[in-house]
């Protein structure tokens, strides 16, 4: 035999070896869920969380309205949780819930917090780390709404934990639509509403979903955009596990425990992972409070609305 011919049967020898032991391309899916049918299997997962606590290792960075750009914590395994998650669902499926991500020093001293307050009906973030500090907070009504700004927005950190209600109504807004990709293999879900003001309708969210007849169909990425159509914040989730629900009857309902958040063109970046969650009341609501919370000594003219300007945004 010539030593091309030979050398070709090798190759092809070798690729199918190859193939056998799955160096391939994993095959298409057999079957694919409808929206109503994914939808429904993340809804009942949410409903199994009506409240969480969880310890989290927290690494941190923020970036300022003036470019300064400070970085805190770690998720090393080697270092311990320095922060806690706190969430219970509001009496609306769709929100707005109470929300607090607490991060802490040696001592339980606070940093930063960073939620929202239903009974307030305020998002908000401050922080006090080494010289930097400062309070922003805004009405729930008008979250999204343009020319309203924060480094890091809660909720949006609120909205890729996977653990809130998606709308079910298709019929109305908020609505989510579905569409199979391909490259990559995934059922992807997208949310449509009203921005708040503007009144335009506008495409919020982008959710990537496991489309593999092996693997539960699990959020493993989230893109959220401007009014532009600009992806201003990715969140890539992985290694569900479950969370500690007694009350449960059925299967404990699951929640990514790495969740990385970037915020590319603010320089402002999250990492979680968390630990020991439990939807046990163990916890008031009025630890997701803002203004019972702000660190002592921080000055008024540190405090800022970041939609004080907008119709309807008038301190309260």
């Amino acid at each position: 035999m010539r030593p091309a011919a030979a050398a070709r049967l090798w190759v092809l020898g070798l690729a199918s070896v190859l193939a056998a032991a799955g160096g391939c391309e994993p095959t298409a899916p057999r079957t694919a869920l409808t929206r109503q049918e994914l939808i429904a299997q993340h809804n009942a997962n949410a409903r199994e969380i009506p409240r969480l606590w969880a310890r989290a290792r927290i690494a941190l960075t923020l970036t300022d309205s003036q470019g300064r750009t400070v970085s805190w914590g770690s998720t090393s395994a080697m270092a311990g949780p320095n922060g806690l998650l706190l969430y219970a669902r509001g009496p609306k499926a769709l929100g707005p819930h109470d929300f607090v991500l607490i991060g802490r020093a040696a001592g339980a001293t606070e940093l930063f917090r960073l939620g929202n307050s239903a009974k307030e009906g305020a998002y908000y973030l401050w922080y006090g780390l080494g010289e930097r500090r400062g309070a922003m907070w805004g009405r729930d009504e008008l979250a999204g709404a343009p020319g309203v700004d924060m480094p890091i927005d809660p909720m949006q950190i609120l909205s890729v934990l996977n653990i809130t209600a998606l709308p079910d109504n298709f019929t109305t807004l908020p609505a989510v639509v579905m569409t199979l990709s391909d490259q990559p293999r995934a059922y992807v879900l997208t949310t449509i509403d009203r921005q708040p003001v503007s009144g335009e309708i506008l495409c919020r969210k982008e959710i990537y979903c496991t489309w593999d007849d092996r693997q539960p169909p699990r959020p493993y990425r989230v893109n959220l955009f401007d009014a532009a159509g600009r992806c201003v914040m990715t969140a890539e989730l992985k290694d569900y596990k479950p969370i500690h629900a007694a009350a449960s009857a059925g299967p404990a309902p699951q929640m990514p425990t790495d969740v990385e958040i970037t915020w590319p063109e603010k320089r402002s970046r999250i990492h979680l992972v968390l630990s020991d969650m439990t939807t046990d009341d163990t916890w008031d609501r009025e630890q997701t409070l803002f203004r019972s919370h702000l660190p002592a000594g921080l000055p008024p003219d540190q405090v800022t609305q970041v939609d004080k300007n907008l119709r309807g945004g008038g301190e309260e």
